[in-house]
């Protein structure tokens, strides 16, 4: 072995290149980082440039360089790849909202497929070979938009737009290619309103102001919430006045959202104009409240979860956990019309929606909504009795070792596992092979075209009882 390389493959203390901040460096990308962006090796020293494309010849500029990697910005792109499109978006590099504009879908979401492979092999020891990306439309896709408010300028002018990469700095901006064009005409209304009425804006250094967020859904009809410092807004009526010039039939929304923290909205919502009304979902219509989660993208949210259901299989018996105000719970029900379902939330007001949404669809028979931990359901009798097929859609911090080990504990002989986060994914699926079950299918979904995020499915059997042989009777 070269004494100057270690047999982990990164660089040692003897060609580590001395980059400081402010250095210019040349040279060809020859792999995407985590994150999407371009790595140029200096010697076998890693630096990563965010918009470089692998084989390009590239300048770039350090700005911040650390003992086993640097960062730096590019400069200019000397040999382009036949990969490199121009980016649609006027705000992208600056906005920290996309990650990929730059490439051709066909690599996108290579690099995405690459990157599930990599994480899966690093997190949890598996050479996995996952079925091709699962795709869809690349623009206009989201159906949901949240922006914080900002102020620019010497005259303090109320803008919206997205938060620079990895700062709170908002960059102002007047539309976003992945939203549809109500997100244009959205943006220009309430900006127009906060400024002509002078509406503060919330400050995070002095915990002053009022407007804090915009959030936005789209899904036949316009849901619009405002995110503020308080529990009222001045000249609500105004509002009303501009946004009747490009909308009818929508919902304004007050969240009022007091903590010092990042959190987008807070834990109740106000109806202050308009009459909620269900929307379409696939095959059936529900009222989606401000505070449910719902995939961003209808077209993949439809693919997903079909082949979720198709996972789910024969099963007489499925618990749904982390089920919210139970959209996939019913889609599954209406999927699967033999089937007995236990959907599992632990925040009531969810729990209540779901429940009047499976008496509304007449699917209360065969529907069992619990509000409870899903580590204790999971434990408790009636979770194991019941446990022939789990499904699971944890947020990205994934399941919870609890979960995990109740999952395990529980019986189950097939776990059907939704993910946002491959990190999360990868680190429980190797607690779950640990605790019996094997990976069967590993499929990845492009629910967020543009940008580095994945959406992931994931199927699991078991192949042995926890600490028992491997094909031991179930």
């Amino acid at each position: 072995m070269n004494p100057k390389e270690r047999a982990d493959g990164k660089p040692s203390a003897f060609d580590m290149q001395r980059l400081t901040a402010g250095d210019t460096i040349e040279g060809v990308i020859s792999d995407f980082g985590m994150n999407g962006e371009g790595v140029l090796k200096v010697g076998a020293y890693p630096v990563f440039v965010p918009f470089a494309i692998v084989g390009e010849k590239v300048r770039a500029k350090v700005n911040y360089a650390k003992k086993d990697c640097a960062f730096a910005d590019l400069i200019e792109v000397l040999t382009p790849s036949n990969s490199r499109v121009k980016p649609r978006c006027p705000y992208f590099g600056r906005c920290g909202g996309c990650d990929l504009q730059h490439i051709e879908p066909a690599l996108q979401e290579e690099i995405k497929r690459e990157q599930l492979i990599r994480v899966m092999k690093k997190n949890a020891g598996l050479d996995v070979v996952p079925d091709e990306v699962v795709s869809g439309g690349m623009w206009g896709y989201r159906n949901k938009l949240a922006l914080p408010f900002g102020r620019m300028g010497r005259q303090g002018k109320v803008v919206l737009g997205f938060y620079e990469k990895r700062s709170h700095r908002v960059v102002p901006m007047r539309f976003c290619p992945l939203h549809g064009r109500w997100a244009e005409e959205l943006i220009a209304d309430v900006s127009e309103w906060a400024n002509e009425n002078d509406v503060s804006v919330y400050d995070e250094k002095t915990g002053k102001g009022l407007l804090r967020h915009l959030v936005a859904r789209e899904l036949g009809s316009l849901s619009v919430t405002l995110s503020v410092n308080g529990e009222s807004v001045p000249r609500l009526s105004n509002l009303v006045k501009k946004l009747d010039r490009h909308f009818s039939g929508y919902t304004v929304w007050l969240s009022p959202q007091t903590e010092k923290n990042n959190v987008i909205l807070g834990g109740s919502v106000k109806l202050v104009h308009g009459k909620e009304s269900a929307a379409q979902l696939g095959a059936f219509r529900a009222v989606v409240s401000p505070l449910s989660f719902l995939q961003v993208n209808d077209e993949i949210r439809e693919k997903l979860y079909a082949a979720a259901c198709e996972a789910v299989g024969d099963a007489d018996a499925v618990t749904e956990l982390y089920s919210g105000v139970g959209l996939l719970t019913a889609d599954i029900a209406l999927r699967l019309p033999r089937a007995k379902i236990t959907s599992v939330e632990i925040v009531e007001d969810a729990a209540r929606d779901a429940r009047r949404l499976m008496d509304r669809l007449g699917l209360s028979d065969r529907v069992t909504v619990v509000t409870a931990d899903a580590a204790e359901h999971m434990r408790s009798a009636f979770g194991r009795e019941r446990a022939d097929a789990v499904l699971v859609d944890p947020p990205r911090k994934g399941c919870s070792p609890e979960v995990i080990d109740a999952v395990v504990a529980s019986g189950c002989r097939r776990l059907v596992y939704i993910s946002c986060n491959p990190a999360t994914l990868s680190r429980d699926i190797a607690l779950l092979m640990k605790g019996g079950f094997g990976l069967v299918r590993l499929t990845p979904f492009d629910m967020f075209p543009e940008t580095m995020n994945l959406e992931t499915l994931a199927v699991l059997e078991r192949v042995r009882v926890a600490g028992g042989a491997e094909g031991e009777e179930k």
